[in-house]
């Protein structure tokens, strides 16, 4: 139970990280510009990224590439990470005795 708080924690973290990394953006350059999570992955390794998507269409089911993971992936970053991370606070939060 502490190691699965411990993750959503950091699933939290890391999404309200990415919010207020998009905030200051939209300060200081004067407009908001919206990191989708696929961008965010490109830029951090893209060789993976495409090798991911290579792996679901020869491997898996053609259409789960455009029809589930491609407007998955061009949701903000941040909301990418905040779903799984409240769903884990959701499912190891501390039970109370009735």
């Amino acid at each position: 139970m502490v190691l699965c708080r411990s993750i959503a924690i950091l699933f939290l973290l890391v999404a309200l990280g990415l919010f207020i990394y998009e905030i200051v953006g939209a300060i200081s350059g004067g407009s908001y510009n919206l990191i989708a999570g696929g961008e965010l992955w490109a830029q951090i390794h893209s060789n993976s990224l495409v090798g991911f998507q290579a792996l679901i269409e020869k491997n898996f089911l053609p259409w789960l590439w455009r029809e589930v993971l491609l407007p998955i992936f061009l949701a903000p970053a941040w909301a990418i990470v905040l779903v799984p991370g409240l769903l884990l606070a959701l499912l190891c939060r501390i039970r109370r005795p009735r």
